[in-house]
Order: C-alpha cells, then sequence, then structure tokens
C-alpha cells in the first residue's frame, strides 16, 4: 500500500495534547471542509455559519499564512480531502495503516487511543465500506477502539456502531434538532461568546474545552465551546451564541 502522508492523525494539536492529562493518546484527523478542497462535499448538514467561521480553515494552524496565500497546513487539507474524494477506498486503507501506528504507540505509552476521524469535516465514515477489510466500516474494523465526532448530520445519531461517540454540532438554524437530540439523550456542542451560562435550552453547560474526549461526557447536556479565530470571535450569523443567559431555562 503506497502511503501518501506521513502524518494521518495529529496527536499534538490544541485539542488533542489535552488528552494526556486523561491518560489517552487523541488521534484528529483534519481535511478541508465543506467545498473548500474544489472537489465535493465533506459537510453536507454545514451551514453559512459554520461555514464562515469552521476552524478547519479559519482558525489555528490553517489560518496561519502570508496575506493572499493558502497556509501550508490549508495546503495538505486540501490534498487530503481531494484523495478521499478521488479514492475513498485508498483513503480508508490508509487512515486503518495509521490507526494500527497509534495502537502501537499507545501501547508504548500505556495510554488508551481515542480516534476523531473528523476534526474537520462531517463524513459519515459508518457507511463506508472497506473492501480490504471484508467489508467492515473503519469503526467496526477497529470495534475495540473509542471513536468521537462532532456532527450536523441528524440522522446519524443512533445509526452508529456503539464504539462511536457522536455529540451533535449546534447551528444557527438547527435549534429544533438540537432539542430532539437532548430529548434523546445525545449531547450538543455549542459555540458560546464570552461566560459560559450554567444552563442552555434547559440543560446543564460543561466546559468542553478541558478536553475533546466527548465519550467522557455526563448526558445529556451542552458541551460549551469557545469561538476560535477570528471570524468565529466577530460571527453575527447566530452560530456563535451572543444571548445565551436568555435561554437558559427555555
Amino acid at each position: 500500500m503506497k502511503i501518501r502522508f506521513r502524518r494521518f492523525f495529529s496527536t499534538d494539536s490544541a485539542k488533542a495534547i489535552k488528552a494526556d492529562k486523561f491518560g489517552y493518546l487523541n488521534g484528529i484527523s483534519y481535511a478541508a471542509p465543506a467545498k473548500t478542497a474544489g472537489a465535493g462535499d465533506m459537510c453536507c448538514d454545514s451551514t453559512p455559519g459554520c461555514r464562515g467561521l469552521c476552524i478547519g480553515e479559519h482558525a489555528g494552524r490553517a489560518a496561519i499564512s502570508k496575506p493572499g496565500e493558502v497556509s501550508p497546513v490549508m495546503q495538505s487539507r486540501i490534498r487530503k480531502t481531494r484523495f478521499f474524494m478521488s479514492d475513498p477506498q485508498a483513503y480508508i486503507n490508509e487512515a486503518c495503516h495509521h490507526i494500527e501506528r497509534l495502537e502501537r504507540r499507545a501501547e508504548v505509552l500505556d495510554k488508551l487511543l481515542c480516534i476523531r476521524m473528523n476534526g474537520s469535516t462531517d463524513t459519515p465514515y459508518e457507511r463506508l465500506k472497506i473492501e480490504a477489510r471484508g467489508g467492515l466500516s473503519i469503526y467496526e474494523v477497529f470495534e475495540h477502539l473509542q471513536f468521537v465526532e462532532y456532527t450536523k448530520r441528524f440522522e446519524r445519531l443512533g445509526n452508529v456502531p456503539s464504539n462511536v461517540h457522536l455529540t451533535f454540532s449546534r447551528s444557527e438554524l438547527n435549534e429544533s434538532h438540537c432539542r430532539e437530540a437532548l430529548a434523546r439523550n445525545f449531547n450538543v456542542a455549542v459555540i458560546f461568546a464570552g461566560t459560559f451560562p450554567t444552563h442552555y435550552l434547559g440543560y446543564p453547560v460543561i466546559d468542553g474545552r478541558l478536553h475533546d474526549l466527548r465519550h467522557l461526557d455526563p448526558k445529556p447536556v451542552i458541551v460549551g465551546l469557545e469561538p476560535l479565530g477570528k471570524p468565529a470571535k466577530n460571527d453575527r450569523t447566530g452560530m456563535v451564541v451572543r444571548d445565551a443567559f436568555m435561554h437558559t431555562q427555555s
């Protein structure tokens, strides 16, 4: 098998590194979000607000570039998305190879391994069956591992293998789905400007900035996140909640 990416999963990003103190090695795969790679849509249920402030493009290392240029990190993510779109079987097989390497590393470090396939995308990998792995999805191939995902694809809730923990992600357009997800015992991630409220939509708010190991969270709760990157901090689409204290009980 030809290996195209030396680093398929990040274990030292700002999010991933926080897992260390909880006894985990956290591998997060980042690719170009939505239609930014010009090769299909990696986030079919994204919204204008979501796309306008996506951390996969507008925050962290992806946003570090010279004026008028695309950052090296973003260039790599674009290549990754184009690889997926052009040859999903080769892509997912390479992902398996890198997960196996992370398993060996976690064993040496005496840590548990947690994988996030969608660090900046929203692809339903449970639907992609791997021909070289007996027609199983990547979640089924590694059924002994914990996967975590944020998703705006409401139909995924309750329809993934038991080792995949889904947190539904709020946008400026999906509050009804957020309420339904909470009622069904799923957590909802919400980006708050400023101080987090104690409750939102009638549910307790926890601090999601402490780690990205969402399977460790109690249920059902609101997972509070902060706006990252200049577009998020300046957002006025409603994607970032700025009137949270008006909705603490409603």
